[in-house]
């Protein structure tokens, strides 16, 4: 979902200045549960979710120096509230948001924002006098912040908004709305990832980006950690931490080798990132960060991908021009990950100036995996030497994720050595000779 930011920005670049917020509005929807159409399960073309077109602004967000308030609009409600409409209105007494400056720039950066916002209850929050909570889901596509936030509506008598008449109320969620038709709503907790895929090789160490925030001042005296990774339909849990009161330090259980949380910083910064170490192919997969703290819980996710370059090499440095027989060169690839990798043959005849794809006279192997989840392919191409005269390069062009330009590695059929051909049926004639004198003995 694309999102309007309440910013004008002229240039996308400003004056240096400080000391200020601007109002981020991200268009969302509201996620509800429903009935599925034609069915349990939402069999037949329905869903089991409705989603409403709904607002969330987000106010007074923390600026960078290369922003002027002269490119900043201030958000605007409507100048005629809707009780329709569903606009959730953080205040700035908010938790900060990390890194709020990506959202700042994302339109400069022609990036997306998706955001979704669903009700929330949670544990032991159940009474008629307490708020009511919705969880917010805010990622930026391709990279960059990701925020799950617990937000909670703020009563109007606290935030001056009474008044003689009865507020409007907002007709989906049957919630008071404010005078100027929001719903006036704090974060009350929030956890977020500053990156949501991580690309490493094999053997190599990794960094999981995890953090929360809460609204009780430090130090944390209850909170739970949970890193659990999901790969391929299967699930387990990496690591798990526990902070409670009767205990001086926190608990930490590790059940994957490798992999670790700094309790100090977990503690004193609210940083929770799982750093593994020795990747291995098994390790690729989902990694869910989850944080409970007080009433609430929520979840960030990050992908880890595994990569290996794959070692390409061919079977021979140069072919020698035969016209008797056809002779098939192979092009190795090795040990590498994941499994998707593309091989091609070129060939560039003396005096053409563009190379020729081969495809005709090309057949592959089988995949073979070794027991560290690597994997290997043979290429082979059979040359017939009176498509290829000498001078012809060929090339083997080897493509994998894990490379950022082909490999390419070539060889050139070079003519025959001066009285080669001579030499090569006296052989035949010999090996011919021998053969019948063994078959009449």
């Amino acid at each position: 979902m694309l999102f309007t930011v309440g910013l004008l920005v002229i240039g996308c670049v400003a004056a240096s200045v400080s000391g200020f917020g601007a109002d981020v509005v991200l268009s969302c929807f509201l996620v509800e549960e429903g009935e599925g159409m034609g069915g349990v399960g939402g069999m037949g073309g329905g869903s089991l979710f409705s989603r409403t077109p709904a607002t969330l602004v987000l106010r007074d967000l923390p600026t960078t120096p290369d922003l002027s308030p002269d490119t900043i609009t201030p958000y605007n409600p409507p100048k005629n509230p809707d009780p329709e409409n569903l606009i959730f209105e953080a205040k700035a007494t908010s938790l900060e948001i990390p890194e709020a400056d990506q959202l700042l720039h994302a339109d400069c950066n022609e990036q997306e924002v998706t955001c979704e916002i669903s009700q929330y209850f949670p544990q032991g929050a159940q009474k008629s006098t307490d708020p009511a909570y919705f969880m917010g889901s805010v990622q930026l596509e391709g990279g960059g912040i990701s925020l799950t936030l617990v937000l909670q509506t703020i009563s109007l008598e606290n935030e001056g908004e009474t008044s003689t008449a009865s507020p409007l109320i907002q007709s989906k969620l049957n919630l008071p709305l404010s005078q100027s038709g929001t719903l006036l709503i704090e974060v009350a907790f929030l956890v977020f990832s500053q990156t949501q895929s991580v690309t490493t090789p094999i053997g190599g160490d990794a960094v999981l980006d995890c953090g929360f925030k809460l609204q009780d001042p430090p130090p944390v005296e209850e909170m739970v950690l949970e890193w659990r990774l999901q790969h391929r339909g299967s699930g387990r849990r990496v690591l798990e931490m526990k902070v409670v009161k009767t205990e001086e330090e926190p608990i930490v259980v590790v059940e994957t080798e490798g992999s670790s949380v700094d309790p100090a910083l977990a503690l004193r910064e609210r940083n929770v990132s799982l750093s593994l170490r020795q990747l291995k192919t098994s390790d690729e997969g989902t990694y869910i960060c989850t944080v409970s703290s007080g009433l609430f819980q929520a979840q960030q996710v990050v992908q880890l991908h595994i990569i290996q370059a794959p070692r390409v090499s061919l079977s021979v440095d140069k072919v020698m021009s035969r016209h008797e027989l056809p002779q098939r060169v192979s092009c190795h690839c090795e040990r590498y990950y994941p499994l998707d990798v593309k091989v091609e043959w070129f060939a560039l005849p003396p005096a053409v100036s563009e190379p020729i794809s081969l495809s005709k006279d090309v057949s592959l192997s089988s995949h073979r995996q070794y027991g560290d989840g690597t994997f290997s392919i043979s290429s082979h191409l059979i040359l017939n030497h009176s498509l290829y005269p000498p001078g012809t390069n060929i090339t083997c062009h080897v493509s994998h994720l894990s490379m950022d330009t082909p490999v390419a590695l070539s060889f050139t059929v070079t003519a025959p050595e001066p009285g080669s051909s001579y030499l090569m049926v006296l052989g035949l004639l010999a090996a011919s000779a021998l053969f019948l004198y063994q078959l009449l003995r």
